[in-house]
């Protein structure tokens, strides 16, 4: 009995600490929850408002020039990767791909492939965090392990950089330019991110906001997810381009749009 009742009392214990830890990770993912949806908001609220700072930030180019950067995040991804890549050539057109370092890792060959075809590359990161709620260490290895896996695959160094979630907090664009990076946020998104929508709904969200300068957000992949389904966004960049193209508008990579080429 005094066996029986001992151990009823450590099963007891168990529970209560299992309880406890998974009250622990409850409490933890409402609170992930929460922050993503403050990022959500805070990146898309007033794109259009958003201010350059020379050397550390830009949200788009020369608003009194005709010309326009595509942007694709998340890749290399493939097959959707590759099918941008052929629209973009038969369209003779350049882009910028910030590219994750794992991802990288799974396709080294697109990632050479985009650099060899002329386009731009920038540093999204290794592993796509949170960057609000790392430290200023990790930032740095993040910025570290994705530019090694990168110049690895492509003979590249990048130096732009866009965070993931597209947070916009001062004491990480400082962080990151420390590291010989510029922040690229956006002017226009596609609505794209964490979701798939339709391709109509994509080139209603891009035609509609884009103007002189403007710096285009798309994914060409989503975050760590191995073959995740882009297939929308191949369908709506034939009709994205040809529109833009029809309205006089010329497409070039980031660096060109805003003067900050590398030498």
């Amino acid at each position: 009995m005094t066996y029986l009742f001992n151990n009823s009392k450590i099963r007891s214990k168990i529970n209560i600490v299992v309880l406890g830890r998974m009250k622990k990770e409850i409490f933890k993912l409402l609170v992930f929850i929460t922050i993503s949806a403050l990022l959500t908001s805070r990146v898309y609220a007033g794109l259009d408002k958003k201010h350059n700072i020379a050397g550390l930030v830009y949200w788009h180019g020369d608003i009194s020039q005709p010309k326009i950067a595509l942007t694709f995040d998340d890749g290399p991804n493939e097959p959707y990767t590759s099918e941008i890549l052929d629209i973009l050539k038969k369209y003779n057109v350049k882009a910028t791909f910030f590219l994750l370092g794992k991802n990288v890792e799974r396709y080294p060959d697109t990632a050479r492939r985009i650099v060899e075809e002329g386009h731009a590359i920038g540093n999204h990161t290794y592993d796509h965090p949170y960057l609000l709620i790392q430290s200023k260490s990790h930032i740095k290895y993040e910025l570290e392990k994705a530019e090694q896996v990168i110049f690895k695959a492509t003979n590249t160094k990048p130096y732009l950089f866009r965070p993931p979630y597209g947070v916009n907090d001062s004491w990480i664009y400082h962080a990151v330019k420390e590291k010989g990076y510029v922040t690229i946020e956006w002017s226009v998104t596609s609505h794209n991110g964490g979701k798939e929508i339709s391709p109509d709904r994509i080139v209603r969200n891009v035609l509609g906001e884009v103007k002189n300068g403007a710096i285009v957000l798309l994914h060409d992949g989503d975050r760590l997810i191995k073959g995740a389904n882009r297939s929308h966004v191949v369908k709506a960049l034939t009709p994205i381009i040809e529109s833009l193209q029809q309205r006089g508008y010329q497409f070039v990579t980031v660096p060109q749009l805003l003067g900050i080429e590398n030498d």
